[in-house]
């Protein structure tokens, strides 16, 4: 009978321990890993088909953040606007007034009310040149332009002023009832931007420098507008060619330009009425802004709140999908140290046997 005998060298057996005291320290690694970052080791080869499932959910939840992000900065622009519009009204408001005790007589307080009318320009003009986060938020789409050119400054594209158009147009005037309607009219001319003859005078080629109304072809420039969710686009540009503050720059200029030791009293009464009735209009054009500006606030901030909920649910999910038990990683993170110790207590005493300690 022939008998086969199978032996293993100890150098082999030296080699088994030492993998195996290798796997289990990767092992308790990776249990040690996942302890203290309460997440999968290595999430997509345990996941396995569903990891593209996660991948999906992470790129959702960073689109989620930016618009969240972003509808921040509409929100404080949105703020911006209404801070900006509640002030000039309320500038306006105080020459509105003053004309109203100061239409018997042309020199009783004229000179108050154009140093009054000067201040209140300089503020709208600084207001709609305001600039956020390095943005000029009146300039429309344009907006690395201050809109506003300064009243007595030269636009350098037309060589003009504001203050030269003005002047040219209102000259000594008025000097009657007449002429009261005639430069009221020669001024909408110009700040509707309606000199074909002479369009350096327009108010969108001196006074505003930001996108214009409408391009050559006569169609209506879109405002700024963005993104508040997946699918809902905002307008909400506010810009300083609006009618509101046309009307509001024309009413004060007129303040400003007028001549009234020129003008009795009934031109002077017809020419603060019309001043009155302009700025009127600016300050009603600044409550719609205001009240646009509130209702785009709403809708930005529905829209946030409906992210923030998206939001915690797409970020549970994530974390259903790649955290762990931190229970079941102790568990296994205390079992791997066990096994390791007690590997490390077997080759201690495997390798402590030899055939003279045996013979001995």
């Amino acid at each position: 009978m022939n008998w086969s005998i199978r032996t293993n060298s100890s150098f082999q057996l030296n080699l088994f321990s030492r993998q195996n005291v290798e796997r289990t320290a990767q092992a308790l690694q990776k249990a040690g890993q996942e302890v203290a970052t309460g997440r999968k080791a290595d999430i997509y080869t345990e996941l396995g088909s569903r990891s593209s499932s996660v991948m999906k959910l992470r790129i959702r939840e960073e689109d989620t953040q930016t618009y969240m992000q972003s509808n921040m900065l509409i929100a404080n622009k949105l703020q911006l606007t209404i801070n900006s519009m509640d002030k000039l009204r309320d500038t306006i408001q105080s020459v509105v007034e003053t004309t109203f005790f100061d239409t018997s007589q042309a020199g009783s307080g004229a000179s108050l009310l154009q140093t009054q009318a000067r201040a209140a320009l300089d503020e709208l003009i600084g207001t709609m040149n305001t600039n956020f986060n390095g943005e000029h938020i009146f300039a429309g789409l344009a907006s690395e332009v201050s809109p506003l050119t300064r009243y007595t400054q030269a636009n350098p594209d037309t060589g003009l002023s504001p203050e030269d158009i003005i002047n040219s147009i209102v000259a000594n005037g008025p000097t009657n009832v007449v002429e009261v309607s005639t430069i009221s009219a020669a001024l909408d001319v110009v700040f509707n931007s309606a000199d074909i003859g002479t369009p350096a005078r327009n108010y969108e080629e001196t006074f505003f420098n930001g996108t214009k109304e409408f391009d050559a072809g006569g169609t209506e420039i879109r405002r700024v507008t963005a993104w508040v969710a997946a699918g809902q686009e905002l307008e909400y540009g506010v810009q300083a060619n609006d009618e509101a503050i046309r009307q509001t720059y024309k009413g004060l200029t007129m303040l400003i330009a007028a001549d009234t030791t020129n003008m009795d009293t009934a031109t002077y009464r017809a020419w603060v009425a019309e001043v009155s009735d302009t700025l009127a209009k600016g300050q009603e054009g600044l409550l719609q802004i205001s009240a646009r500006t509130g209702f785009n606030q709403e809708v930005v901030e529905k829209a946030q709140i409906q992210l923030r909920d998206l939001s915690l649910v797409q970020r549970n999910m994530i974390t259903d999908y790649e955290n762990v038990d931190p229970y079941e990683a102790i568990t296994r993170m205390t079992n791997m140290e066990r096994q390791l110790e007690a590997t490390y207590q077997v080759t201690a005493r495997l390798s402590g046997l030899s055939i003279l300690g045996f013979l001995r």
